[in-house]
């Protein structure tokens, strides 16, 4: 098993039970756990473009990250009863994206996705992801579809989809952000395995995707 593998195996270990406990708990735990996680993540970015200044990448990425993290508590918050399902649905894809691409990439291979920025990452992996993000995305749909909104056979597959490109759009985000500080990981929260946001910066990205979805559906 190599360290990529175990990377992802330990931030799910970590992270599924922590974030499901919270989102099942009650809203204010959760809100609790994502201000918590809102102020690591800020606190990473200011470390890695403190030398650029606010009105460089400090501020521009702060705002991403604020606009991100508003869209994940939309989704549990503004979704009525639906909100709480929805957000499981959300990361269930992600994490079934982040684990399609590895294997896909490790075991095809192929073209690189984006080799200046992040070498690891190839078109088959991108692929691989997408497939996995609609193939999961659709069977929660079809064993939990009481608690979540009407999703017909095309909005599966176009939200499997949009999620898990929105989700490799984030990761390349941060990785190129990585790359101009000249660091590997965005902090060191996970002894080993980097920081919060090495961990969810798909989540981000996909969680604004997954809004648009929603409110294109008049959800």
């Amino acid at each position: 098993m190599d360290q990529s593998l175990k990377t992802r195996i330990l931030s799910a270990v970590v992270l599924i039970p922590v974030t499901l406990f919270a989102l099942l708990f009650n809203e204010g735990t959760f809100g609790i756990l994502v201000g918590v996680a809102l102020v690591f993540c800020i606190k990473e970015w200011f470390a890695m473009t403190k030398s650029e200044g606010f009105c460089g990448s400090m501020g521009m990425g702060m705002g991403y990250i604020l606009f991100c993290f508003a869209a994940f508590m939309h989704i549990r918050l503004g979704m009525g009863a639906y909100g709480q399902s929805l957000v499981i649905l959300l990361m269930l894809s992600v994490w079934a994206t982040d684990i399609g691409a590895y294997f896909a990439g490790k075991f095809i291979g192929g073209k690189k996705l984006a080799p200046s920025i992040s070498p690891n990452k190839t078109w088959a992996g991108l692929i691989g992801g997408i497939v996995a993000s609609v193939l999961v995305f659709g069977l929660y749909v079809f064993v939990f579809k009481s608690s979540l909104p009407a999703f017909g056979f095309v909005s599966v597959i176009l939200s499997g989809v949009l999620i898990a490109v929105a989700g490799q759009a984030g990761d390349l985000l941060i990785s190129f952000q990585k790359r101009r500080a000249g660091v590997k990981d965005t902090g060191n929260l996970i002894p080993g395995h980097g920081g919060l946001l090495d961990r969810i910066d798909s989540l981000l990205l996909a969680s604004v995707a997954f809004v648009l979805i929603l409110k294109v559906m008049g959800i």
